[in-house]
């Protein structure tokens, strides 16, 4: 095979790679909006929930905190899984 003819081949494999690339970045585009504002919803429920503990005695508060907690850690593992698309 020639030189320009590997070159060609080259620019041509290149060429395929990078448009699989940009058409994944823009889906991880799109992923990471939709789980990003998912996580703002949570929240802003998880704030919610923090306010009603405040509100509530005994073992509703309990009970307030406990979902809070699990709401929390939800949202620590979304905003992990954003990370690692960045």
């Amino acid at each position: 095979m020639q030189a320009r003819e590997e070159l060609q081949k080259l620019l041509d494999t290149l060429a395929t790679q990078r448009d699989e690339l940009v058409v994944r970045a823009h889906l991880a585009k799109l992923e990471a909006q939709e789980e990003w504002s998912e996580l703002e919803g949570k929240l802003e429920l998880l704030r919610a929930k923090a306010g009603q503990a405040a509100d509530v005695a005994g073992d509703a508060a309990e009970d307030v905190a406990a979902a809070a907690r699990l709401l929390g850690e939800e949202i620590a593992r979304g905003y992990e899984r954003l990370r690692r698309l960045f």
